[in-house]
């Protein structure tokens, strides 16, 4: 099943927020948040978070899945607003958050983010800044979370250098940011912007997981054989892609941005509700058409 939604997806797994930019609760004795989204719709995390907590209850973790604007935006704001939050991630993601440069990136995409879709999310203005990361996570780190539910640490790099998902053993659930890709319009667009090579690997290892419910970073969510299926079609995209660029460069003698403009003409859906603004979506395609370039 394929399903687009917020709110409950089965026994105390939540969709807060927007499914488009999604925060994913867990709803445990010691809840987990898994990403935070863009910082414009932080209020809406909030609320829908305490809603199906319900009183007295709050979140002890909030675990990045990558450091792109679009799953740590809110990160600030959720810490500011719930006591005692503990942040976890990649080492790399701490590295960031120390970067002056990266740091006004990602606050410049998240105000972009809020003025091109300012009828969508409302006026409120919520601005990124940067946390200290609490718990520097690598593969394999398990967290407790009481009662029996663990959260299980999968480093799955390629999209990003720092791009890691979360499986839950008890459900079979995996939360996986943009490690799988991005599922539009009925097809499957891969998200290796940092590196080919890794990110067809970190797909061969979530297809060797025993997944029931994968959580993507953006829109869906797959369930039963539909997550197998997924996997197996995202691994065949994501080699299709890669040599649609290829093709592209050798037509165009290496042209790095006669390629951009060629897949941006193809590709780019401007007239989706809340589909990627054309700034992050040129930012992650020229660094796609870079890493088959590059051979990475």
């Amino acid at each position: 099943m394929i399903l687009e939604q917020t709110g409950k997806i089965c026994d105390r797994l939540y969709v807060a927020g927007h499914n488009v930019m999604p925060a994913f609760l867990l709803a445990t004795d010691r809840p987990v948040i898994f990403d935070a989204g863009v910082a414009a719709i932080g209020p809406r995390y909030l609320k829908d978070i305490g809603t199906y907590l319900g009183s007295g209850r709050s979140p002890e973790y909030l675990l990045i899945t990558h450091s792109h604007y679009d799953h740590c935006g809110a990160v600030s704001f959720l810490k500011e607003k719930i006591p005692g939050l503990r942040i976890g991630a990649n080492a790399h993601v701490a590295k960031v958050m120390r970067k002056p440069n990266a740091v006004e990136l990602i606050r410049a995409l998240n105000r972009n983010f809020a003025e091109v879709f300012r009828d969508v999310i409302g006026d409120e203005d919520i601005p990124f800044n940067p946390v200290e990361i609490d718990l520097l996570l690598k593969e394999g780190d398990e967290l407790d979370c009481g009662g029996g539910w663990k959260v299980r640490v999968i480093e799955t790099p390629g999209h990003t250098r720092d791009s890691m998902s979360y499986y839950i053993p008890k459900i079979k659930a995996a939360i996986v940011g943009e490690a799988a890709g991005v599922f539009h319009n009925e097809s499957i667009n891969p998200q290796f912007s940092s590196s080919y090579i890794d990110y067809i690997a970190s797909l061969e290892k979530l297809a060797s997981l025993d997944i029931d419910i994968l959580a993507l970073g953006h829109r869906h969510i797959l369930t039963g054989g539909d997550t197998v299926g997924y996997l197996k079609g995202s691994i065949e995209a994501t080699v299709a892609f890669k040599r649609h660029i290829e093709d592209c460069l050798d037509r165009f003698g290496g042209d790095r941005e006669k390629t951009v403009q060629t897949i941006l003409d193809e590709s780019y859906d401007r007239n989706i509700v809340m589909q990627q603004d054309l700034q992050s979506f040129l930012l992650n395609l020229r660094a796609q058409i870079k890493v088959v370039a590059e051979g990475k």
